[in-house]
């Protein structure tokens, strides 16, 4: 990722008068008319929000740690960051510059060095509170030269349910949208991450009226805002932001004639306003040791969204996964993450086999030159599919297929499990037997952890921090034998 910063800055400089118009003209607007969000006292709340993202920089081969923060500024603040040889202080990066409060906000961006010890936005130079801490300071990664996080924690398909039509959920009751719920134990129990990875999805307000907040849910029903986003995930998620750095990854929420001008501006690997890409390319973003391939498949879910061209999927999809095991796995550890599954069983036929998603990703897999996910590969981390799956197919498979883990029970509303489990061992998946399948309809968070070597631990926790029963698994070269 090139920074660019002389330009960048020399773009927000010239924004500012422009921005800080508009701006002033929203603030006067709002103190007399209402923003329309649901706020009382018809003020929507100036704040900014801050975070660390782990991103991909082919400039900077190797762990790349950036500071964001999302603000109704104009201009940036500066950041304060503490190495072993001093404190330096840098003026943030301007990637992008507010036009209408909270329709959107400017991006202000930081790399962190590696061997930084804490890094502290100056709230002096903010105009505004900064959440969600007000001292500015945003999370490090706590793994150190080498190694690896310890505690990972993964959640998926957050967003508050409110569809084009029909019912939908009660986004400030934690009994019908848990995400705040579950966000929250998350960022304790079993301990605190040291990383986080969202699988994907973060709005699904068709009707943000419906369900208006103090930041989202206007006349227009326009879901595509900054102020959405944080409605549905910073503020729900202010505690595990707080603990730990986040891996995104695009959902099919986020496609272009959704949320993919939202997705692109402030949470992509970088960040943009430019025209929204319906494929964008594969990224290895490293986590210390660990490698994370992260994969965009948001037009491969469901084919529901027409501006995607569907064919291409299976096509650009063989592309990337050649990409992904020539040029982006690499020694030591790989998950694969994308929001689309390649093999989670989402239904049975009423013969009793499984049903599998997504045919095109699989059939992709297949076509590229080795015919299979590298095998360094351990794992393939997934939403989408409304519930948590733990797929494996067995020690003995060939060619060597991963466990496929599936976490899209964090928020919105559940998918049924119409099967059980135990039924479908030895089933075939993709030309593949199942060898072990764990599935809850349950909202709740995985957790990963560092074991020891090529050890992972694997367990669901509910949306209160209790461990689900039998969902205790550890991972043994491409399988989770003997789960408790």
């Amino acid at each position: 990722m090139k920074r660019r910063n002389v330009v960048r800055l020399a773009i927000a400089a010239g924004l500012v008068v422009v921005a800080a118009v508009a701006a002033g003209a929203s603030a006067g607007r709002s103190s007399v008319e209402g923003d329309g969000y649901g706020n009382p006292g018809g003020v929507a709340p100036r704040e900014a929000w801050a975070w660390t993202q782990l991103v991909a920089d082919p400039a900077h081969p190797g762990q790349v740690t950036q500071a964001r923060l999302v603000t109704p500024d104009a201009t940036c603040p500066f950041i304060e960051i503490t190495t072993p040889a001093g404190r330096e202080r840098h003026h943030m990066v301007a990637e992008s510059v507010v036009s209408q409060y909270p329709t959107d906000a400017t991006v202000c961006t930081w790399r962190v060095p590696l061997n930084a010890t804490k890094a502290q936005i100056d709230r002096k130079t903010s105009q505004v509170r900064i959440r969600p801490h007000n001292s500015g300071v945003v999370p490090l990664p706590t793994w150190g030269s080498g190694k690896r996080p310890e505690n990972i924690a993964v959640i998926g398909d957050t967003g508050c349910r409110i569809p084009s039509g029909g019912t939908h959920q009660v986004c400030d009751h934690v009994q019908s949208w848990p995400f705040p719920e579950v966000a929250s134990s998350a960022a304790k129990r079993p301990d605190t991450p040291d990383l986080v990875i969202h699988t994907g999805d973060y709005i699904y307000r068709s009707r943000p009226g419906d369900e208006p907040t103090r930041y989202c849910g206007d006349q227009s029903t326009n879901e595509r805002t900054w102020g959405c986003l944080v409605a549905d995930l910073f503020e729900p998620a202010q505690s595990l932001i707080a603990a730990a750095p986040f891996v995104f990854v695009r959902g099919n929420h986020e496609t272009c004639d959704r949320n993919g001008a939202v997705w692109f501006r402030y949470q992509a690997n970088e960040p943009s306003v430019s025209a929204c890409q319906n494929f964008s390319p594969p990224v290895r973003v490293e986590a210390g040791s660990l490698g994370l391939l992260v994969m965009d498949t948001s037009c491969a879910s469901d084919g529901a969204n027409q501006t995607c061209g569907t064919a291409m999927v299976q096509s650009v999809a063989t592309t990337q996964f050649n990409q992904i095991n020539n040029t982006l796995a690499g020694p030591g550890d790989d998950f694969l993450l994308t929001h689309d599954p390649i093999w989670t069983i989402e239904n049975v036929t009423p013969g009793g086999n499984p049903e599998w998603l997504d045919q095109r990703l699989a059939a992709a897999v297949t076509a590229t030159t080795a015919h299979m996910l590298s095998s360094r590969i351990r794992l393939v981390l997934s939403g989408h599919v409304h519930l948590y799956q733990m797929l494996d197919f067995g020690s003995l498979v060939a060619p060597h297929r991963p466990p496929q883990i599936t976490v899209g029970s964090s928020g919105t509303k559940l998918d049924q499990k119409t099967w059980t489990d135990a039924n479908l061992i030895g089933k075939n998946v993709d030309g593949q037997p199942v060898g072990q399948l764990i599935t809850h309809s349950e909202f709740g968070y995985a957790v990963l952890r560092d074991v020891t070597g090529p050890t992972w631990n694997l367990r669901y926790f509910d949306r209160t921090g209790q461990r689900v029963p039998g969902t205790n698994c550890s991972l043994v070269g491409a399988e989770f034998p003997n789960c408790t």
